[in-house]
């Protein structure tokens, strides 16, 4: 229990609406002791708690001892008001692990704490047994109780209702731009290149098959390529079918045929456009 408090520390017990102040004077007494200044220390009954009006911020700890499980959060949140920044709120009270009756479990103050804005940093369930010298200083308030356990709080490290401006400004980053204004020893492109890529290619290397793309002529070259290649000119007329139905028109023909495009005609005629077809749109 003396942990609980420290020398000059400004201290307020509230006992519970069934608890009676005569029966908490040893355990008072004890943690005036310990702060060592008794205008320091203050008790008051949960119901006269609001009545008192105290100013926000003004205790470092602050007790409350329950016989009976307390439900309602109106007190947490005046505790809250008045506590300083990161004070500390200690409840005695019978909270069972878990659900026995209606009355309110362990978990369930816990998280009624949380909500209302404190920290807790221990979860776990601490008995009044394992705190000897509390046990006896309230032995005449938990003689007949079961259950009985320790929890504490505290007051987050900043004042409620307090505000921090925030700042919008753009962030400098490291990111490089191109039109950065700092000089730089950038690489002359020109330099990259030599003679030969300046180069123009030989015509011979760009003749490819209009079918495959590749520079050798098919087996039964259509295109002309074979005799480019050899250093023949393609004789007219002498385009054959491979299929055999080149005359039927473009629904018969493959897509490397030399007619395609050209409308149908007889095998054996000469494939002439009308005038019409050559002349350009204006």
């Amino acid at each position: 229990m003396t942990a609980l408090v420290n020398k000059g520390d400004r201290v307020l017990v509230v006992a519970g609406n069934d608890v009676s102040l005569d029966d908490t004077v040893d355990f008072v007494a004890a943690i005036g002791q310990r702060i060592g200044d008794p205008d320091k220390l203050q008790t008051t009954n949960l119901s006269d708690l609001k009545k008192e009006n105290h100013s926000a911020s003004v205790f470092n700890v602050i007790i409350v001892i329950f016989k009976e499980p307390y439900t309602s959060d109106e007190f947490l949140v005046e505790a809250l008001r008045i506590l300083k920044p990161d004070g500390s709120l200690v409840i005695y009270e019978p909270l069972p692990a878990s659900r026995k009756s209606a009355a309110l479990t362990h978990p369930e103050r816990i998280s009624k704490l949380k909500l209302s804005g404190f920290r807790v940093k221990n979860a776990e369930r601490e008995s009044l047994d394992k705190d000897s010298e509390s046990k006896s200083l309230l032995m005449k308030v938990y003689s007949n109780v079961e259950d009985v356990c320790k929890v504490l709080a505290n007051k987050p490290s900043f004042e409620v209702g307090s505000s921090v401006p925030l700042s919008f400004a753009k962030k400098q980053t490291n990111v490089w731009k191109l039109d950065d204004p700092v000089d730089e020893d950038l690489i002359d492109e020109d330099e990259l290149l030599d003679e030969s890529d300046f180069a123009k290619p030989d015509e011979a290397s760009l003749r490819v098959c209009g079918t495959t793309g590749k520079r050798k002529a098919c087996k039964d070259c259509s295109c002309g390529l074979a005799e480019e290649l050899s250093g023949k000119t393609p004789q007219e007329g002498t385009v054959k079918s491979s299929c055999g139905n080149c005359y039927l028109g473009d629904a018969f023909r493959c897509a490397s045929c030399p007619y395609l495009g050209m409308p149908a005609f007889k095998p054996g005629e000469k494939v002439l456009l009308p005038e019409a077809q050559l002349t350009v749109d204006s």
